[in-house]
C-alpha cells in the first residue's frame, strides 16, 4: 500500500473485536511512533491489562460526564458508550510537563502509530479524552499504573484492535479538512 492510500484509508475506528493484537504488529506500530519527528523526550504506555482498560475507561467516561463540554457529555450519555471502545490495546502518549514541544511530540509519534496500524489492516483511533482523567491528581496512582512517569502529562493516546462490523458510535465519513493557499 502507498502511503497516499495509507493516509487515505485511515479513519477512527470505534468498535473492537475481543482479540488479542499481534505482538509483531503491535511491535511495529510501537517502533512507527519512536520514528516520529520529535524536538524533545516523550513516553509511550502500551496497555493490554483488560481491568486497567477498563477502570481507565470508566475514569474517562467520568471526567466527560463532569467535563461541561456539551458535546463530551452527550457523548458520555450514550447507552452503552464506552470511551475506549473496548479496543484491546491502549498506547497513552506523554511527556515532561515542563517540556515546550510535548504536545507536538506525541502528536507525531500518534500519527506515525494511526498510519501504521492502517497500513498493518488494524483499527485506530486518536484520543484526547483519556488525558482528563488520567491528568487528575485525584487518579494519580492509575495515571502510575499506566506507566506515566512523575513530572509527566498525558498529552493523547491512541486504541488499536481489530475492526468489530457493528460501529454504533460512528462519526460522519471523514474527508480531507483544513484550508490551503498556495502563496508563490
Amino acid at each position: 500500500m502507498s502511503i497516499e492510500e495509507t493516509i487515505a484509508r485511515r479513519k477512527s475506528i470505534r468498535a473492537y473485536l475481543d482479540k488479542k493484537v499481534a505482538a509483531d504488529d503491535l511491535a511495529k506500530i510501537v517502533k512507527a511512533g519512536q520514528w516520529a519527528p520529535n524536538a524533545g523526550p516523550f513516553n509511550m504506555s502500551v496497555i493490554r491489562n483488560a481491568a486497567l482498560l477498563q477502570r481507565i475507561d470508566d475514569l474517562t467516561s467520568q471526567a466527560m460526564l463532569a467535563s461541561g463540554n456539551d458535546f463530551l457529555v452527550e457523548r458520555a450519555s450514550l447507552p452503552g458508550y464506552q470511551p475506549l471502545y473496548r479496543a484491546p490495546v491502549l498506547i497513552l502518549l506523554s511527556g515532561p510537563s515542563d517540556a515546550p514541544n510535548t504536545a507536538l511530540n506525541v502528536a507525531t509519534a500518534a500519527e506515525n502509530m494511526l498510519l501504521q496500524a492502517t497500513e498493518l489492516g488494524l483499527g485506530s483511533c486518536f484520543l484526547l479524552t483519556p488525558a482528563f482523567a488520567l491528568n487528575a491528581e485525584k487518579n494519580r496512582a492509575v495515571a502510575q499504573e499506566g506507566a506515566i512517569p512523575e513530572g509527566c502529562l498525558m498529552h493523547c493516546a491512541i486504541i488499536v484492535g481489530y475492526t468489530a462490523d457493528e460501529n454504533k458510535f460512528r462519526r460522519a465519513e471523514r474527508g480531507a479538512r483544513g484550508t490551503v493557499r498556495y502563496v508563490d
